[in-house]
């Protein structure tokens, strides 16, 4: 019997955290996603200016604007992911720093929510994935810092809400580019490749 209570209530734990999130972008967001474009410009020159063109260079697909392949919304599974840190959000900030490696989490709720979860580090994204596209999907979600225990609710703090675009960098690999983020940086890029 406990064999099957165990994932039915861990399916009602992850329906109801998608119940939480949201697709609908606030106001604020879907202005700072518009402007995407001048986001990769700015972060992509100031990182160049500041001594990083060949860490670009070698990061290929994972910092090119223009990737536009196909099935842009990552299957279901286990992920390490990396945060990468592009032009100085204010003066004093560093133009590009590359963090290592920590574990996200992709899952796919039974009323068919794709929701994306950094599970470990200091700063952890959690999401819903939306469609948006053939060659694009769209995140909305909020940052958690440091310990915290409960995931901010979007909308309640414009510091915490993110927005980023999801595209789809290679085989078994995405990444989102998040916009004018309220901390150190032009342009946060998560990479996420796929753990067998």
């Amino acid at each position: 019997m406990i064999r099957f209570l165990v994932p039915a209530l861990c399916a009602l734990a992850t329906s109801a955290a998608a119940q939480e999130m949201t697709c609908v972008p606030t106001r604020d967001d879907e202005e700072r996603l518009s402007r995407l474009d001048m986001a990769w410009k700015g972060a992509r020159d100031d990182a160049i200016k500041g001594g990083a063109a060949e860490e670009l260079r070698r990061l290929g697909p994972i910092a090119d604007p223009r990737v536009n392949l196909n099935r842009p919304q990552p299957t279901p599974g286990r992920y390490q992911c990396r945060t990468i840190k592009l032009g100085a959000g204010s003066e004093g900030m560093l133009p590009y720093i590359a963090y290592g490696w920590f574990r996200c989490q992709v899952t796919l709720t039974p009323g068919g929510d794709l929701i994306l979860r950094k599970t470990t580090g200091s700063q952890r994204q959690s999401g819903l994935i939306c469609p948006d596209g053939r060659r694009k999907a769209r995140f909305v979600g909020v940052l958690s810092l440091g310990d915290e225990v409960r995931t901010p609710r979007y909308g309640a703090d414009p510091d915490r809400d993110l927005i980023g675009e999801v595209r789809r960098i290679g085989e078994d690999r995405w990444r989102i580019a998040f916009p004018w983020p309220a901390y150190e940086s032009k342009l946060d890029i998560l990479e996420l490749r796929r753990t067998r």
